[in-house]
């Protein structure tokens, strides 16, 4: 390989990257929407700014929620640890100030919560990545149990099911300059292509990865899926990429390719295989 540069209340976390969140909860109605679900920030020190999260509860019946902040740190392979607001390692939540902390939404009522940022002018973490979520839970009252033939030794477990979204709050501020994600490796194993990369810089990246495949005896070519991804300080997040069933026996060249925002140059890593 070369490189070239259960409690008696159950919560279901909804967390994703697109624009729109949406959990359904009644067949008359749409359901329980958040947008955006995530943001991507780019606050200069010494800043104050505010940024708009809507609540849409388009179904027939009222909704509550709890609004509040949670800090996480990743480790070297990306699972996460959530902690108290103001605990992380990048915590964006010490900066943060949530309004309202509570929203009662009737049916086909949307509200939105207003999520303030001050980033401190003299502070040296403000000129790193800073990141946090912002939790939307759904409250609902317990219910009094109803057990049928009760008995002296009869237990009665209440379970409430309700939902939650997660917020991802990504600050990059214009200051940073050391947004330096690397290619460390790029193997195959099994058919299984992956390319790792690292971020060992202070700032987080927005890029994309893909392979492209070349039978080497016939010329064919053929780029597998472009894949998009964040990748914050300290965090190594790998790849895998499948070779197609249809790909025949024989010998076989991959390229890997990596490029993010602001990015020198494109790095990418070269492989030579056999299929058997």
């Amino acid at each position: 390989m070369r490189i070239f540069k259960i409690l008696p209340l159950i919560i279901l976390c909804f967390f994703t990257t697109n624009n729109y969140s949406q959990v359904s909860l009644d067949k008359k109605g749409t359901g329980v929407s958040i947008s955006p679900a995530h943001l991507h920030l780019k606050q200069a020190p010494g800043s104050t700014k505010s940024y708009k999260i809507t609540i849409n509860n388009d179904t027939p019946k009222p909704n509550s929620f709890k609004i509040g902040m949670k800090d996480f740190n990743m480790n070297g392979l990306g699972k996460s640890q959530f902690l108290l607001a103001g605990q992380g390692k990048y915590s964006l939540s010490k900066w943060s100030a949530l309004s309202p902390t509570f929203v009662d939404l009737k049916p086909f009522e949307k509200k939105e919560i207003t999520l303030t940022i001050t980033v401190p002018f003299n502070d040296p973490n403000a000129n790193k990545a800073a990141w946090n979520i912002i939790m939307i839970e759904q409250q609902e009252a317990r219910k009094q149990l109803s057990i049928a033939k009760k008995q002296n030794s009869s237990i009665g477990l209440g379970v409430v099911p309700t939902f939650a979204f997660g917020v991802f709050v990504y600050q990059n501020p214009p200051t940073v300059n050391n947004n330096n994600v690397e290619l460390i490796n790029f193997v195959n194993e099994n058919n299984k292509i992956t390319i790792l990369a690292e971020n060992k810089g202070d700032g987080i990246a927005y890029c994309s990865a893909y392979i492209d495949l070349t039978n080497i005896t016939t010329g064919e070519q053929e780029r597998l899926p472009v894949k998009k991804f964040t990748i914050v300080p300290e965090l190594i997040r790998n790849f895998t990429y499948k070779i197609p069933e249809k790909f025949k026996k024989g010998k076989y060249l991959a390229i890997g390719v990596l490029d993010y925002e602001d990015a020198p140059e494109i790095q990418a890593a070269k492989l030579e295989f056999e299929i058997n």
